[in-house]
């Protein structure tokens, strides 16, 4: 299971309290382009929209200022458009000359326009992907023997923003979960809306809200896992934001056996850290499911269920929510 750093802060469900909340600067993160979320389709629930921006043709801006350009004419005296832009020949030209009206490069119906994004700088690899010496001296780092000082350094690293997450996995963990995401890619976990219940050992009555799950493998060293609103997906698909980006470092896996995890909770976007630590735990859940090598009968049986759920949604046919409710609120 996931090794983890103690936090004290109260809010935190009391069951919670072993994953700690720290730091992730947001812009390095979400700016950089291996983070954006893949373009994909979830099946049966979210339905893959594309929006298809039409070209702006003359007659459309003709339309929409025909009175402007109506009383234009009027002033000026002129019958059609073709006289009204003669009249004013020469004020566009001197306009497009100076610094108040550049020339803008609108293209025509029917031109190639695929040229157009060679002028787009590109981003080093390198300086896109947030490898674990982008955080630490990843050298100094593994010259520890001890676990628990690894453990230390990093939570000193990030310990400075209450809205990220830190924590770290033994590598054969890890390497359970990282199986099981390039089998299943994408997934959705139930998230619980009333969290004062859950630590007051209550029955939750707030509902439970949707989050779609996403894996990218950027780098050998290097796995992201977003989460985001299954509302949000839908309604943005591949452009949807994510509200927490999880980022595994595996570096150190085969030196001293630990992946190290990272993430960072989007403010203002309706999630808390105490919800991405909800949601961790329950990816973890299903994650780190593989019934293969098990041998006690309820340990496998309860693993070769949440496969089954993870299968079932990647082929859409027989995926009930309520099995996948009733099997994240089971505990382990």
């Amino acid at each position: 299971m996931m090794a983890t750093i103690l936090h004290s802060r109260a809010a935190i469900p009391r069951h919670l309290k072993t994953l700690h909340t720290n730091s992730l600067l947001v812009n390095r993160v979400f700016r950089s382009s291996c983070v954006q979320p893949y373009a994909c389709i979830v099946p049966n629930f979210a339905a893959n929209y594309s929006t298809v921006m039409p070209p702006i043709l003359q007659q459309d801006i003709v339309e929409r200022y025909k009175k402007k350009l109506e009383k234009l004419m009027q002033e000026n005296r002129v019958d059609t458009l073709d006289e009204l832009k003669q009249h004013y020949q020469e004020d566009i030209a001197r306009l497009r000359q100076s610094d108040k009206l550049p020339q803008l490069p609108f293209k025509k119906p029917g031109d190639n326009i695929v040229h157009a994004a060679a002028n787009i700088p590109k981003i080093p690899k390198e300086k896109a992907i947030k490898t674990l010496s982008s955080y630490v001296d990843t050298e100094k780092l593994s010259q520890h023997k001890e676990i628990r000082d690894i453990e230390l350094i990093w939570r000193a690293r990030h310990a400075h923003d209450p809205f990220s997450l830190c924590a770290t996995l033994d590598a054969e963990t890890f390497e359970r979960m990282r199986a099981s995401a390039r089998k299943y890619p994408m997934f959705i976990l139930p998230l619980p809306r009333d969290l004062n219940a859950i630590e007051a050992d209550e029955t939750t009555t707030g509902g439970t809200e949707m989050q779609f799950v996403q894996w990218a493998f950027p780098e050998k060293n290097t796995t992201h896992c977003l989460l985001t609103s299954l509302l949000e997906y839908k309604l943005h698909t591949e452009f949807a934001r994510p509200h927490t980006t999880l980022i595994f470092h595996s570096e150190l896996s085969e030196s001293r056996r630990v992946v190290l995890l990272n993430g960072t909770v989007e403010k203002g976007m309706g999630i808390s850290p105490a919800d991405a630590q909800v949601l961790v735990l329950t990816m973890q859940k299903f994650y780190n499911s593989d019934p293969n090598g098990i041998t006690e009968p309820y340990e496998r049986e309860k693993a070769l269920r949440r496969r089954m759920l993870l299968d079932l949604f990647k082929s859409g046919a027989g995926f009930d929510v309520k099995d996948l409710i009733r099997e994240a609120e089971m505990a382990d």
